[in-house]
């Protein structure tokens, strides 16, 4: 028989109705499903919405990740959608693991009617019980998404991921010891000011700045501060599109380049800004 850890951190998919609004507050083992052949196992590690993650869970994650994969075939974990993708990218990078590590959750609580919840739990414990997929998944409304490529594309729809370029991290980093310092994630729009991204930049890890198409900086006093602080941190250049960045088709994304901003390519906004959390707080 095939053994399956479920771990639960709380999410939609664990949401009671408090009077104020969804609460993640129901037990894993209410949520347990019971599939012919396979044992499951649930530790509640947490419950909170995951709108409240911060470096602190990913760290219980990971820890309970490695502490308990020995002894399982693979591992389910609940979460929240609001931060699956970070959470995913997270453990993409640093869980280094030939078995399947699936996180999944749901749109609907679980007294909803028509609910996914069932449904999206079943089917990631099977996969987390078989040989297909090695690492970490995203398994939600019948899609297979890497753990480093999610993108959240609907907060009412059901079939609510995307895989977003089809990037699979290669690297593998150790959890940082200490939280460290943390990238600050800018998007670029018409109302942004040099100033606002100096101001935000300090004490940071570096900046992750989220443009237009395929990438690029306009020419006015943000091309001017870029090229200040890539001086001295790491400046990557992602986009909201699907497909990733290319700075060389454009005369805007080559001007990125010249002042010594890096192409984030396929990695999504959320992956470039774990990878460079991870990358600056390396031992």
């Amino acid at each position: 028989m095939k053994k399956v850890l479920m771990i639960t951190t709380g999410g939609t998919v664990a949401g009671m109705n408090s009077g104020f609004g969804l609460v993640p507050s129901m037990a894993g083992e209410k949520l347990k499903p019971n599939i012919e052949g396979i044992d499951v196992t649930v530790l509640d590690l947490f419950s909170i919405d995951s709108c409240d993650i911060m470096p602190v869970h990913w760290r219980r994650m990971y820890n309970a990740i490695n502490d308990n994969l020995p002894d399982y075939d693979g591992i389910v974990i609940l979460h929240g959608t609001d931060t699956m993708a970070y959470t995913g990218a997270v453990l993409a990078f640093t869980v280094d693991t030939d078995k399947p590590v699936i996180l999944t959750g749901s749109m609907l609580p679980p007294d909803a009617p028509d609910n996914d919840v069932a449904q999206n739990i079943e089917q990631a414990t099977r996969i987390a019980a078989g040989d297909e997929y090695k690492g970490v998944y995203l398994v939600f409304a019948g899609r297979v998404i890497n753990g480093g490529d999610i993108v959240k594309i609907s907060s009412c729809e059901k079939d609510a991921f995307r895989s977003y370029s089809g990037f699979v991290p290669k690297k593998k980093y150790s959890f940082p010891a200490r939280n460290g310092l943390f990238p600050a994630v800018i998007r670029l729009t018409p109302f942004t000011y040099g100033l606002d991204i100096m101001s935000i930049a300090q004490d940071r890890a570096g900046i992750v700045m989220e443009t237009y198409g395929a990438g690029g900086i306009p020419d006015n006093e943000i091309t001017l501060v870029l090229a200040e602080l890539s001086k001295s941190m790491p400046v990557v250049i992602t986009t909201s599109c699907f497909g990733g960045t290319d700075l060389f088709r454009y005369e805007v994304g080559r001007r990125a380049l010249d002042v010594g901003a890096v192409d984030a390519d396929k990695r999504s906004t959320e992956c470039a800004a774990v990878e460079m959390w991870l990358s600056v707080n390396q031992k």
